[in-house]
């Protein structure tokens, strides 16, 4: 089975990785111990602290491949973009772009990857799966897409690209 491509920010990206080790070097160890005392301690079948250490060792056995798999397949957001004139930008993975929805309130928003937005939603961080990052992506300044909603479909115009 081939891997998706996962985006993420360098901050993101540190994260998980000190969110990794603290469950390989910390929780794991810690649970392994509550596990092996609880075996000690009488019949399995009754045993209600064996069964919410094993549920917790299979938590975290799942987040830590998540993680793992996540993070093998990443490509980093770069802070660092080419020097481009203005005029030729375009919304891609790391743009900061303003937009303003049917010509309204204009919003600031931060194009990250899907796992970074699923997290980071109240920050508007938003994904190119999301319906303003389908509607906004490889847009220059000035040129409009279209956000399908459930009831239709409204413009997204971008006013700026960072």
């Amino acid at each position: 089975m081939a891997n998706k491509v996962s985006y993420l920010t360098k901050e993101w990206y540190d994260k998980l990785v000190l969110e990794l080790n603290a469950l390989k070097k910390e929780e794991l160890p810690k649970v392994l111990e509550r596990l092996a005392d609880a075996k000690s301690m009488w019949d399995l079948s009754e045993n209600f602290e064996y069964k919410s250490a094993l549920e917790d060792k299979d938590f975290i056995q799942t987040r830590m491949n998540e993680i793992e798999e996540l993070l093998y397949n990443v490509e980093i957001i770069s802070d660092e973009k080419k020097v481009v004139k203005k005029a030729d930008k375009v919304v891609d993975y790391g743009s900061k772009v303003t937009i303003a929805i049917e010509g309204e309130k204009e919003y600031t928003v931060n194009i990250v990857g899907t796992w970074e937005a699923y997290f980071d939603a109240d920050d508007l961080k938003l994904s190119f799966e999301s319906p303003i990052g389908m509607a906004i992506k490889g847009k220059k300044i000035g040129e409009t897409g279209k956000m399908r909603l459930a009831n239709g479909r409204v413009d997204v115009k971008i006013i700026n690209i960072a």
